[in-house]
């Protein structure tokens, strides 16, 4: 049987080298020797299985986790393989395997297009893997925000397997001009429905490379004022003041004016106070600034400034700036808190009136005027008091 296998399959010489036949006719040629045999291969499994296991914590010591899952495939592979072929010879059904070789044998430019595909595959996932890498290394250096990693992350990605997919579909001769036409009246329609998602995700690529701001600032757009907690291509999430969580499509960011308070190192604080018309303003002005020159909470430089803003109802109204550093909004409003304590302090020892709002009203000087019209005792109708 083996002889006529042999010129049907010509892959069984290579398959049972010059020792298996001699083995199978010495040691396996019975029933019983063939279940110990199988036996032996089944226990020696488990062995194969904790080796590729150690293989792969050795390698993951060394060269990194994927390297190191990489190995582990392998060596199981070649386990399992092994274990089959020792089965096949066990049994004495190598012939199988020949079956299977021989369906599984092409012509040359079929193997070609295989070889050329499996280099494209795995030169698409090694520039993936160097790209993000190299993107992560600029993260590192601060050279890239977050959002921007997330962003190049997805873009490099979708290239280069583009890239890739447009190759293997050359290569195994698809025409792309169909693919084309398709892809493009989808664009189409999906930029009708989609407008402004798409207008959205313009505009956070346009927030990717202008960086008007960065997670962590504190900014004001579209009368919506906080910290910026997340940036997406489509959102920008802010956490109020108010501890509440607003997302704004990026597209409003874009639109609308933009006031990035966390881009300088200082911001100035404005407190109106009100003096009586009576009171001497400069004496006022020089004593608003002896008040706030010495707090805490503000910069020495620049110097406080008060200037004289508007004439009010009731008072002249003064302005009082100053600067902090490293501006937050707990800072603003502590810095406010002692201004406002400071200047009523100083106000209350320097006898300087903060007035209420009030109203003077004064009689007129001369005897007034006479109201034309009938007299009453001619048209007969009494006064009320009467």
């Amino acid at each position: 049987m083996f002889r006529v296998l042999s010129s049907v399959f010509p892959l069984r010489s290579s398959l049972r080298p010059e020792p298996i036949p001699w083995l199978q006719e010495t040691y396996l040629s019975s029933f019983e020797a063939q279940v110990v045999a199988t036996l032996l291969v089944v226990a020696v499994l488990p062995v194969g299985i904790r080796a590729a296991s150690h293989v792969r914590s050795i390698v993951r010591r060394r060269n990194g986790r994927q390297l190191a899952e990489a190995s582990a495939v392998l060596v199981l592979a070649s386990i399992v393989f092994l274990s089959v072929y020792a089965f096949s010879v066990i049994w004495q059904v190598t012939y199988v395997l020949s079956v299977t070789l021989e369906t599984m044998l092409i012509d040359r430019w079929l193997a070609a297009q295989q070889l050329i595909s499996v280099a494209v595959v795995v030169i698409a996932y090694l520039a993936i893997r160097f790209v993000n890498r190299s993107i992560d290394k600029l993260a590192q250096t601060n050279a890239l925000t977050k959002h921007q990693s997330e962003v190049a992350y997805h873009v490099t990605d979708i290239g280069i397997v583009a890239f890739a997919g447009t190759v293997l579909l050359t290569l195994w001769g698809i025409d792309l001009t169909n693919i084309f036409i398709g892809a493009g009246a989808i664009t189409a329609v999906v930029a009708l429905t989609a407008r402004e998602t798409l207008t959205a995700m313009l505009a956070g690529f346009i927030l990717l490379f202008s960086r008007p701001f960065a997670v962590g600032d504190w900014i004001e757009v579209d009368e919506t004022t906080g910290i910026v907690t997340d940036v997406t291509i489509f959102t920008t999430k802010i956490q109020t003041f108010g501890d509440k969580h607003v997302l704004i499509p990026n597209d409003q960011v874009t639109n609308n004016p933009l006031t990035n308070y966390s881009k300088n190192d200082q911001l100035r604080i404005d407190v109106d106070v009100g003096v009586d018309y009576t009171d001497d303003l400069e004496h006022a002005r020089s004593v608003i600034v002896d008040a706030v020159g010495d707090l805490e909470e503000i910069k020495n430089a620049p110097n406080p400034q008060v200037i004289a803003k508007r004439f009010d109802e009731s008072a002249v109204v003064l302005e009082c700036r100053v600067w902090i550093g490293d501006p937050t909004m707990r800072r603003k409003l502590d810095a406010q808190t002692a201004m406002i304590e400071a200047i009523m302090d100083a106000f209350d020892r320097e006898g300087i009136t903060i007035p209420y709002p009030q109203r003077v009203h004064a009689a007129r000087d001369d005897s007034g005027f006479r109201v034309s019209g009938p007299n009453p005792e001619e048209t007969g109708i009494r006064p009320i008091n009467d």
